[in-house]
């Protein structure tokens, strides 16, 4: 794997994320942007590029706010962000540094968990701007899709995140230091089912029943944070997509202790699917 490059992007907030790109062999090669989960930073990644880049793509992958290695805030009463902030200017400027980098190419969102609810929304309302999503460990969180106790759950989340300035997922087991509004965005999906916020608050699932976009959706058993049932749950808001379909077994395959993220240290679980569909797009 090649050195990459790297793509500092500024916010108007003043802080600034990277943009990180490795290069395939070939320049005209598909590019895919990859967009991380809740709470991970760009290094764990590094498995899953060095895989895209040697199966002959074009790999980047975009910093999350909040998490960035430097040039961004963590997440407490005097910085916060929701799924608002992302959609609106993080997203664009990343993929716009992706397809000037790669001018001319296909291009594809490879989302994982938060990476790919983001993506998806995007897409519904920029699908001139992409070839297709990539859709790796990811669900729709609406409470009917779990067990019981998760409603309790997922309404707890938001209010310690107003306590304390921000959600401190590392004492939960879930996600890291996590805004305030990022949080209340979550959980509204939860008790809703339904993608609803922005400035003014915006139902973003109209836009994603009219997204018709090639679309890989990946799930992998024994992920808890995104079983099977809750990703069919996200899949099934945009009912025109030309939905690929896969559930692996990563056991199965003979990879043991895979969940909601060391499949991205073990790429070659998803890999073969990815390369195939994306073959049978471009050759």
């Amino acid at each position: 794997m090649t050195t990459p490059e790297t793509i500092r992007l500024q916010r108007h907030d003043g802080t600034s994320f990277a943009v990180q790109i490795h290069p395939a062999a070939d320049a005209k090669a598909p590019a895919i942007l990859i967009e991380p989960a809740m709470g991970m930073q760009i290094g764990y990644y590094a498995p899953l590029l060095a895989a895209l880049q040697q199966a002959g793509y074009n790999a980047a992958i975009a910093e999350l706010r909040g998490h960035e290695e430097s040039g961004g805030r963590k997440p407490g009463w005097g910085y916060d962000f929701g799924y608002h902030d992302l959609l609106t200017e993080d997203w664009p400027l990343a993929i716009k540094a992706v397809k000037t980098r790669f001018h001319g190419t296909p291009f594809y969102l490879l989302g994982h968990s938060l990476g790919a609810q983001v993506s998806s929304i995007y897409a519904a309302h920029h699908p001139q701007e992409i070839d297709g999503l990539i859709l790796i460990a990811c669900s729709s969180v609406h409470w009917k899709l779990w067990p019981k106790a998760f409603l309790a759950y997922s309404q707890m989340v938001p209010l310690v995140a107003r306590v304390v300035g921000h959600f401190p997922g590392h004492r939960f087991r879930f996600a890291g230091r996590e805004a305030r509004t990022l949080m209340a965005d979550w959980a509204r999906q939860a008790r809703t089912g339904r993608f609803l916020f922005g400035r003014p608050r915006v139902d973003h699932d109209r836009h994603l029943a009219e997204l018709s976009l090639p679309v890989l959706g990946i799930s992998l058993q024994g992920d808890f944070f995104a079983p099977k049932h809750a990703m069919d749950g996200l899949l099934g808001k945009f009912p025109k997509a030309q939905l690929t379909r896969h559930h692996l077994d990563p056991k199965a395959m003979g990879f043991q202790g895979i969940d909601h993220f060391r499949w991205v240290r073990k790429p070659e679980i998803v890999m073969p699917k990815v390369t195939e569909w994306l073959r049978a797009r471009h050759g």
